[in-house]
């Protein structure tokens, strides 16, 4: 029976680590660590590239083979819920034809009142935490997580809370213990001045 995806990229996360462990060995240097005293710079050597490239593309793919499409959908690096806002917002996830499994960016920028350019970006910006994939130049399909937010109004609208009013907020909790050290009152928080923002925006 043929090695499974999983077991794949944990052979070549431990062939690799491996590599990388013996190449350090046979120079006298340490393994990497979270001590302070650790070279800064110990795994640049050019020799090591391609394992250490290796070791960390496996190890990605690996991690969000684990999570699956609701932990991929609930606990992104921050950078990530840029493109998962705008998803939201403008409904990308349903932007498909009806009965189709694939759209191109136009189709999805027709439906969601986006330019086309934008939506390109913003699509393939979220491709790299895979959600959605391009499966040829210029088409989009869903993978497992965006297919949750297409069809999960639940799941869809936890996205919008976190996105729309949790991540807002959370971006402005040093400016609201600069503005009102030490306060308690309620008109005088990130929500607040997030909804200050808000209403400014519009």
């Amino acid at each position: 029976m043929a090695a499974s995806r999983m077991a794949e990229l944990a052979l070549l996360i431990a062939t690799n680590t491996a590599n990388i462990d013996t190449h350090l060995a046979s120079k006298g240097l340490p393994t990497p660590s979270f001590d302070a005293n650790q070279p800064a710079h110990l795994l640049n050597d050019t020799e090591l590239a391609a394992a250490r490239r290796a070791v960390l593309e496996a190890t990605d793919e690996l991690h969000a083979l684990m999570l699956g499409p609701i932990g991929i959908l609930t606990s992104p690096p921050h950078n990530f819920m840029i493109s998962l806002q705008a998803i939201y917002r403008f409904g990308l996830a349903t932007g498909f034809p009806i009965g189709k499994d694939e759209a191109t960016f136009g189709e999805i920028a027709a439906s969601s009142g986006v330019c086309e350019s934008q939506v390109r970006r913003i699509l393939r910006h979220a491709m790299a935490f895979r959600i959605f994939c391009e499966p040829r130049k210029g088409v989009v399909a869903h993978t497992a997580a965006s297919k949750v937010l297409a069809e999960n109004t639940l799941m869809r609208e936890w996205i919008g809370m976190v996105s729309e009013e949790m991540w807002p907020a959370a971006s402005r909790t040093v400016e609201a213990l600069v503005r009102w050290p030490g306060s308690e009152e309620p008109n005088q928080s990130v929500r607040n001045l997030s909804v200050r923002a808000a209403t400014q925006r519009y």
